[in-house]
């Protein structure tokens, strides 16, 4: 074995020697008196390094035995664990290199320290802002073939937990992304160490989009954390922040990441700007990318008010090869919608009910919706009609948005009778009515000057116990206006009773709703 070199300051301490009868005859009567095994057991902060000459091969096989061997190491391993629980990490790793350029073997050197002090000695240093000390240390301590993760137990891990924690809450980000990622280097887990959503929110509150995204890339499933973080900043409104955060994915990303590219177009339409969601497409074009299904339906949902551009990138689509879903159709109709393009909508509705036919796509309840609403404000209630009766066939209820949708279709066209059937049907099927659906309600009645209808239901939906709605008895048979306001006889406008043989809303007692500013 190697003999024990131990470099450190100029003084001349020789460990205490286990053989009592025996002295190097090299020394002079100035280093006859011994220190005390005590005094190098346990240095002070201001005690200088213990040291040997290298004429003095103290763990060498030729001249002590195996019980001076192990004496020496054990005196060695008690110091190294002194000083690192002292917070003398540089003096530490200066043992530690000494004792393994001697010869020692190295789980030898690991199972002997102290991991407790160790770990003391490093949330010491920690705490006091030294992280560039203790990740310099560790790195000293890897070269010489321990792993960093062997020196700290679960108690250890623990306190190296707390000082993270301590770290995150002082909100010292920088501090805390450069530990992890040393830490990460050194195989340790850093999900035990920390939760990314509470490190992320942090950015994300401190509008450190550069943070967040280097804390991200230290897990295996960075994409996710990306997409987490452009997401929230765009919830924040912070667009800047999120296109950083999209820059930065970028740089750290080998391959194209589509779950980034649609989160941060998406972003894009959240906070207002369409605009830039067209220059990163652009851009993902410029780098010879072809965007999946779901990155252009961002697009095109984005740009869903300018009919032109969705056709271009709907058209794009297409000669890329690129297959749309339901939701691309879902989107294109929802763009004629905005335009008031009936005819292109109808165009849009038979395509897809060909690939329904050809078992390529399913309609949605979204799909009848959309239709129904573009034919419902065109006042094309027969049309829209006509979609409910094809909804219904593919099996598909309609949502309370639909039946909203199919009301106002009749209702735009003084349809009150049928708006009425349509509003029972609605409550036959399970649907609850929303406010929306009653004010459609409303104004068709007082549009139709069946104001006697119009004041029933009101009635009804602030609460008052009403058994037939719409059904009066003969003596309510006629309600004026002009009566409740008390004006002449001549100016009073009578409305026959045509709700005797009317549909009527007889089961219905209450709302679960109150009457909004509108109604």
């Amino acid at each position: 074995m190697r003999e024990l070199v131990i470099l450190g300051s100029s003084s001349i301490v020789t460990p205490p020697n286990p053989s009592s009868s025996s002295t190097p005859h090299h020394h002079s009567s100035k280093s006859k008196t011994k220190p005390s095994f005590r005094s190098n057991l346990l240095p002070s902060s201001s005690k200088p390094i213990p040291t040997l000459h290298s004429r003095s091969p103290l763990l060498s096989t030729t001249r002590l035995d195996l019980a001076r061997r192990k004496s020496l190491l054990n005196y060695y391993l008690d110091l190294a664990s002194k000083l690192v629980e002292d917070g003398r990490l540089n003096d530490f790793a200066i043992i530690a290199e000494s004792v393994i350029a001697s010869g020692v073997e190295v789980s030898h050197f690991v199972d002997g320290l102290n991991v407790m002090a160790l770990a003391k000695g490093i949330s010491k240093n920690l705490s006091e802002g030294n992280v560039e000390s203790v990740v310099e240390v560790l790195r000293r301590v890897e070269k010489l073939g321990i792993p960093p993760l062997k020196l700290f137990d679960g108690v250890a891990m623990e306190l190296l937990r707390a000082e993270f924690v301590r770290i995150v809450n002082c909100l010292d980000l920088e501090q805390f992304v450069v530990l992890m990622e040393a830490l990460a280097g050194f195989s340790f887990c850093i999900k035990e160490l920390t939760e990314p959503p509470q490190f992320i929110e942090i950015c994300i509150h401190k509008r450190n989009p550069e943070m967040a995204v280097r804390y991200a890339c230290l897990f295996p499933h960075e994409g996710i954390l990306f997409c987490s973080i452009i997401k929230k900043f765009g919830k924040k409104g912070d667009l800047d922040a999120a296109l950083a955060a999209y820059e930065a994915s970028k740089q750290h990303s080998d391959v194209p990441n589509m779950y980034v590219y649609r989160a941060v177009i998406d972003v894009c339409g959240l906070c207002g700007d369409y605009m830039k969601s067209r220059y990163i497409y652009e851009d993902i074009l410029n780098q010879k990318v072809i965007p999946n299904t779901y990155v252009f339906n961002s697009l095109m949902n984005v740009n869903a008010h300018d009919l032109g551009y969705t056709l271009h990138v709907y058209k794009n689509m297409q000669n890329l090869g690129v297959t749309a879903d339901i939701a691309s159709y879902n989107i294109l109709l929802k763009a004629c919608s905005f335009a008031g393009r009936v005819d292109l909508a109808q165009d849009v509705y038979k395509e897809v009910k060909q690939l329904e036919s050809a078992g390529q796509l399913k309609l949605d309840d979204f799909t009848y919706c959309t239709i129904i609403k573009i034919f419902a404000d065109a006042k094309l209630w027969q049309m829209a009609l006509k979609i409910k009766e094809d909804m219904l066939s593919s099996g598909v209820n309609p949502n309370k948005f639909t039946w909203s949708s199919l009301i106002s279709a009749c209702a735009n066209a003084g349809l009150v009778e049928q708006a009425i059937k349509l509003f029972e049907e609605m409550h036959l099927a399970g649907c609850e009515p929303n406010s929306q659906c009653c004010n459609i309600l409303l104004h068709a009645c007082v549009e139709a000057c069946q104001y006697d209808r119009a004041f029933r239901l009101f009635q009804t939906w602030k609460g008052s116990e009403v058994q037939d709605i719409f059904n009066a008895d003969n003596n309510a048979s006629a309600i004026t206006i002009s009566s409740v306001e008390h004006a002449q006889s001549h100016d009073i406008i009578t409305v026959p009773n045509i709700a005797s043989n009317s549909h009527h809303l007889g089961f219905i007692k209450n709302f679960p709703f109150m009457p909004s500013s509108t109604t």
